[in-house]
């Protein structure tokens, strides 16, 4: 990803006259095997499906390891077997070396390491590493092939066994597989690796992720007969009205298969057998073995229904012996492009996706199958369907659990030369020593994965440019498979691609690529960059998206943050970003690496349930007219709603007056039905908001969530609500004032107020004093990523702590009430609060604000006021949306609600310090201690409220080239900070690097004001109705 170009702070020395491969565009290996599908040889029939007797030996574990500086330091004849190894590190396989403490990782965003100069990389500082492990070999079958296998490498490697080079490779997320059956022995073997940190292959692996080095993934010796399938093609297509399976297999034996040697294949359903089929192989003649089938009424797969088949070939010896076995799980199902739209099994699909980059916060890139089941499990939850593999094919595993547990992929090939934008010729597309490069990377993912039903569009790469090597893969794609649309975001609107799909386009963009009557879908690559406190408007967008049927969703950016477990300096749990884990003389770019839904352990971010409840495929309408009944939208692709259950609520000051449950009627997908919900108006009780919550559960347990988990909520206030009654107040405010201060005193509570500052100095209730500093108005707000890249801090940066000059001060009783006002001047603009103290101790508070007629303003990140409460009063309940934060544009997926916790807990700990916490929509707000006293704050609009054991200093932006801040630094103080607002602009989302809040969710510096009430609350005091009581005339 994305748009922020810095300068190199080091000089790399690099030189053409190097003939070295890892120095050469038209070498990418030497001796590797070629690719094909994947195929998991096991020694039973029974073991193939469940993959207890696989004919694989682990090299994963503890190795031996030398770091140099460089290929000139590297220690040159390591790979023989008498080398002395033994002074030599240990590191463990598969790891990233510079996760062990071996120099340092670089987090680059757009930019490479390096000056690009392609295909050259440094000579002066390209770390090597080099591997040493021994293990023994029993010789094993003595008919049998061996193929060592490194399933990715970091970024280019030589391989030796027993001091003889095996090969070379580059392409760090494919797998190298050599030959090995001559060069093993019997007993003790010693193999060694060279790994290169860069290489010609770097300029096509510069994608917006940490670089690191070394051996990654698995590494397996692998058992194969000498007779058996080499490759094999998977069609499992539908037809017949996508009623009937079409069941097309190919099978390629290898080319020492004997004669006579049988193949079985079978296809299962569960338990039940479907076909069996026993195939002969004659001669060489026999390159290619083909069955086929129809299987009448299959189960098609999709990503919601994702029924799994088994297809599984066993080979065997003339005699019936079986020489290996190997299964594969698939679904029937179709993929193509149809007037304009992208169809699986002849249905326009949302793509409610996200991006993933494969992170482990403490083993970067190597990850485990528990981990991909977490990830996917989660992704599920949260309502997403597809994932695009951003931006290299993944680990095997992940798409074989995509199939099995229903998500639908973008297998990305591994290419992304974004660093060339600092290079003259801007792109490697249209170099032709490259095109070979290109072409390996796009074809062995292909041939590796094209059996994989979860994969329904291949991607070309991402952020490259554009030019004929493109082209040529391309078009090689679509006459290898046909079966699958192919994608480049670089293609843009030009170029090729079936799909258009652009990164980051905004809503009104989406708008007019429909009106142009474009022929090819549209579906976001990237979209919502998630970084720091964002996704607003996500709603925006997926109303846009759901009224037009060419639009068909998008992949968030994206799913985890690539953060690292750490510690700062006083032992505080942090997350590491670029530059936290060393410093090698490259610019790191900080906190870009860190843009999840997911917190790098994967704990949700606040915006995760806005992502969940506008990707929910069950949403809800209220019909106008009529409060009882509801329009229930089925946005599934190929799902009834029978699994379901419909639960509802009637609430008024968080409390449920009535509920119920019941069946959703028949609604078929992309249906709709009008649902009637048997409740009763309530007798409206005065100052009393009601809503209606509607909540749609799994009626059974499914393979990624409980029974009774909610898929999707709504909520909406009924149009019922009654005026209060003014009753009069008996008791009498009164006030003595001198030099300084004001002092007014009620029948419970007593304040203070400075004629200096104009400010409320003290608030005492029940003897106890609440306040360190009263309310003063509060414009700021501590800058989220997305306001730092759209230059807020500088564009508004009047609003920052401006100087409030006090112009006038007046007291007054009026009504048995005392009246106090304050007018500022504060940029030439105008600020009146108005406090209005009743006899009960209720303090009206007013602030009216007047622009100056003669000056230009820019927008305000928030328009309120603040207090800062002393230390114990930390009990913070609400009525309002929660219980999560909410913002004016991202608030959807908090529901109104009466809810309560400490002040602490309400901070959310962002990657960097930021705003955090705000609850939108609040009816009324309390702080108490322990002991009951307190205040309650309530108006009679909404307000924007939240409280922090911080002060908003603390959540302040500092450039990351003065301090690296860590919001897991961030340490309760000894007060709270409380923040009453009308209103605090959105958080954004569209990207990170510039785009403002919409307008529509911005606050303008017109003429506007509110007002609310501060209440004293003592023991036992009941809040809701202390905030509905009505102390104040009209």
């Amino acid at each position: 990803m994305k748009h922020i170009l810095f300068s190199l702070a080091i000089l790399f020395i690099t030189t053409g006259s190097y003939a070295q491969p890892w120095q050469d565009a038209k070498i990418w290996q030497q001796n590797r095997e070629p690719m094909y599908a994947r195929i998991v040889p096991c020694a039973s029939i029974e073991g193939a499906v469940t993959r207890l007797d696989v004919r694989r030996t682990s090299l994963n574990g503890i190795w031996k390891f030398f770091f140099a500086k460089n290929n000139q330091e590297a220690p040159q004849n390591f790979y023989e077997t008498d080398y002395d190894v033994s002074k030599w590190s240990d590191i463990k396989v598969p790891g990233s070396w510079e996760l062990q403490k071996f120099d340092a990782p670089i987090y680059t965003d757009t930019r490479y390491p390096f000056p690009a100069d392609p295909p050259y990389v440094p000579t002066s500082y390209n770390p090597v590493g080099s591997y040493v492990r021994t293990f023994d070999f029993n010789g094993g079958d003595k008919k049998s092939e061996f193929f060592l296998t490194f399933e990715g490498v970091e970024s280019a490697f030589y391989v030796y066994l027993n001091g003889i080079e095996v090969g070379y490779s580059e392409d760090s997320r494919l797998e190298a597989r050599f030959r090995v059956t001559n060069l093993l022995r019997e007993g003790k073997n010693t193999l060694a690796v060279k790994v290169f940190r860069y290489s010609d292959g770097s300029y096509l692996e510069d994608q917006d992720y940490w670089k690191y080095s070394g051996i990654e993934r698995n590494v397996y010796i692998e058992e194969r007969a000498t007779s058996r399938v080499e490759d094999y093609k998977l069609i499992a297509d539908l037809k017949d009205n996508y009623t009937n399976g079409d069941f097309r297999l190919e099978l390629m034996p290898n080319t020492e298969c004997k004669k006579g040697v049988r193949i079985m294949v079978e296809v299962l359903d569960g338990s039940r057998t479907l076909l069996k089929n026993l195939l002969t192989y004659r001669s060489a003649k026999d390159s290619i073995l083909s069955v086929s089938a129809t299987f009448n009424n299959v189960k098609p797969w999709n990503a919601e229904t994702p029924h799994i088949y088994t297809l599984r070939v066993t080979t065997l010896s003339e005699k019936g012996k079986v020489l290996e076995s190997f299964a594969h799980n698939f679904g029937f199902r179709n993929v193509r492009i149809h007037q304009g739209q992208l169809q699986v099994n002849g249905v326009a699909v949302e793509i409610k996706g996200v991006n993933r980059h494969e992170h482990d916060p403490l083993e970067g890139r190597t990850i485990t199958r528990e981990s991909m089941v977490q990830d996917i499990v989660l992704m599920k939850q949260l309502g997403i369907n597809a994932v695009r593999t951003c931006h290299y094919p993944n680990y095997s595993e992940w798409y074989e659990l995509c199939t099995e547990y229903g998500l639908y992929v973008v297998d990305e090939a591994n290419i992304e030369s974004h660093g060339m934008e600092n290079h003259p010729d801007g792109t490697l597309a249209n170099y032709a020593d490259w095109e070979g490069a290109f072409m390996s990377r796009m074809s062995r993912m292909v041939k590796r994965d094209r059996n994989h039903t979860s994969v329904i569009t291949w991607s070309l790469g991402n952020e490259s440019g554009y030019g004929k090597n493109f082209e040529t893969i391309y078009h090689w794609t679509k006459k290898y498979d046909p079966t699958r649309p192919v994608q480049y975001e670089g293609g843009g609107i030009t170029g090729v691609s079936d799909i258009y799909c652009p990164m980051y386009a905004r809503p009104w963009a989406l708008l007019q690529y429909v009106n142009s009557r474009q022929p090819r879908p549209l579906i976001l690559c990237e979209y919502a960059h998630a970084m720091g406190n964002s996704v607003g408007n996500f709603d925006d967008y997926w109303n846009i998206i759901r009224a037009h049927d060419q639009l068909q969703g998008g992949f968030i950016w994206d799913w985890v943050d690539q953060g690292f477990k750490g510690k700062d300096e006083k032992g505080n749990d942090i997350w590491l970003y670029g530059g936290d884990l060393g410093f090698v003389g490259v610019k790191n770019d900080t906190t870009f690496c860190q843009n999840g839904l997911m917190a790098a352990d994967r704990t949700p971010h606040p915006h995760a349930s806005q992502v969940k409840k506008t990707y929910a495929g069950i949403q809800f309408e209220p019909v106008q007219f009529s409060a009882n009944e509801v329009r229930v939208k089925n946005y599934f692709d190929f799902t009834t709603l029978d699994n379901y259950r419909l639960e509802w609520k009637l609430e008024a000051d968080g409390k449920t007056l009535e509920s119920g449950s019941m069946d959703f009627p028949p609604i078929e997908p992309h249906g709709s039905s009008v649902v009637s919900i048997d409740f009763k108006k309530p007798l409206i009780a005065p100052a009393t908001h009601y809503y209606l919550t509607l909540t749609a559960r799994l009626k059974e347990a499914t393979v990624y969530a409980d029974k009774d988990f909610i898929v999707s909520v709504e909520q909406w206030q009924l149009p019922w609500y009654k005026e209060p009654e003014y009753k009069e107040v008996k008791e009498q405010a009164t006030f003595e004032q001198n030099d300084t201060t004001v002092t007014v005193t009620t029948s419970k509570a007593k304040y203070g107020f400075s004629s200096v500052s104009g400010e409320l100095t003290s608030m005492i209730i029940e003897g106890k004093e609440l306040i360190k500093s009263g309310f003063v108005p509060n414009f700021w707000r501590g800058m989220t990523d997305n306001d730092v890249a759209n230059k807020t801090h500088l564009r508004c940066k009047e609003w920052h702590k401006p100087e409030y000059n006090l112009s006038d001060f007046k007291t007054a009783n009026e009504d048995n009430n005392v009246k106090i006002s304050s007018t500022y001047e504060v940029n030439n603009c105008k600020i009146e609060i108005q406090y209005c103290i009743s006899g009960d101790g209720a303090m009206r508070v007013k602030m009216h604000f007047t622009p100056a007629s003669d000056k230009e303003f820019s927008e305000m990140p928030r328009f309120g006021m603040r207090a800062i409460l002393n230390k114990a009063f930390d009990q913070f309940t609400w009525l309002g949306r929660g219980p999560g934060e909410s913002y004016m544009d991202r608030k959807s997926g908090e529901l109104i609600g009466l809810y309560n916790g400490d002040v602490w807990s309400q901070l959310h700990r962002y990657n960097r310090p930021q705003e955090t916490g705000n609850k939108c929509d609040v009816e009324w707000v309390s702080l108490r201690d322990p002991d009951g006293s307190g205040i309650i704050a309530s108006s009679n609009v909404p307000l924007s409220v939240s409280a922090w054991n911080l002060l908003q200093e603390d959540l302040e932006y500092v450039p990351a080239d003065i301090e690296h801040r860590h919001g897991g630094s961030l340490e309760k103080r000894d007060l709270v900070w409380f923040n009453v607002d009308l209103m605090q602009q959105g958080v954004g989302g569209d990207n990170t690097w510039g785009a403002p809040v919409h307008s529509e969710y911005t606050i303008s510096p017109i003429e506007r004001s509110y007002t609310f009430i501060i209440r004293p609350l003592k023991a036992g005091d009941d809040e809701v109705k202390e905030s509905k009581r009505v102390s104040f005339r009209k």
